[in-house]
């Protein structure tokens, strides 16, 4: 796989920002905790690829049944199952995840307005902070992307130690 570094940074920028974040807050069992994403997967087991059984909503209250390790086994209103503790806030959250910083639906944005043209002024900025070549960069990204698997992440996180395999 041919190394790209500014993709290779932002990639490894989100997932310290992902590890760093998720270690905050420690839940113990009968606590409360509340869902922080738009909709979260509550899972079979503890392992980011386990079976969906159930979904969370934002903001949605989950009473903590078992802890192990980062992982949360939680009651919602609906069903239990295992969360990441990345993906949950010891106190409610207020506003929906990116709110107010966009007028348009995750789901309406595709590659082609991420990567349009940058304005003069955006284009300089990026070409003083080494991010001047943002159509090839997200090409990069998305090629490569496509080859990397759900295993092949899983791999990664634990060789690493990152994320719900952190000691």
């Amino acid at each position: 796989m041919k190394s790209h570094p500014s993709s290779l940074h932002a990639i490894r920028g989100a997932l310290i920002c992902l590890t760093l974040a998720s270690s905050a807050i420690a839940y113990d069992k009968g606590s409360t905790a509340y869902a922080k994403r738009a909709e979260t997967h509550l899972l079979a087991e503890p392992n980011a690829l386990a079976t969906p059984v159930g979904k969370a909503e934002f903001a949605e209250v989950l009473k903590v049944i078992e802890t192990r390790g980062p992982w949360l086994h939680v009651k919602s209103k609906h069903s239990s199952g295992w969360i990441f503790e990345g993906n949950v806030a010891a106190t409610k959250p207020v506003h929906a995840p990116a709110a107010g910083l966009t007028t348009l639906s995750a789901s309406a944005t595709n590659t082609v307005a991420a990567a349009r043209p940058l304005s003069d002024a955006g284009s300089a900025y990026a070409g003083r902070h080494g991010a001047g070549n943002a159509r090839d960069d997200l090409a990069w990204l998305e090629k490569n992307a496509a080859k990397t698997t759900g295993a092949d992440v899983d791999a990664f996180l634990k060789a690493g130690k990152k994320g719900e395999y952190r000691p």
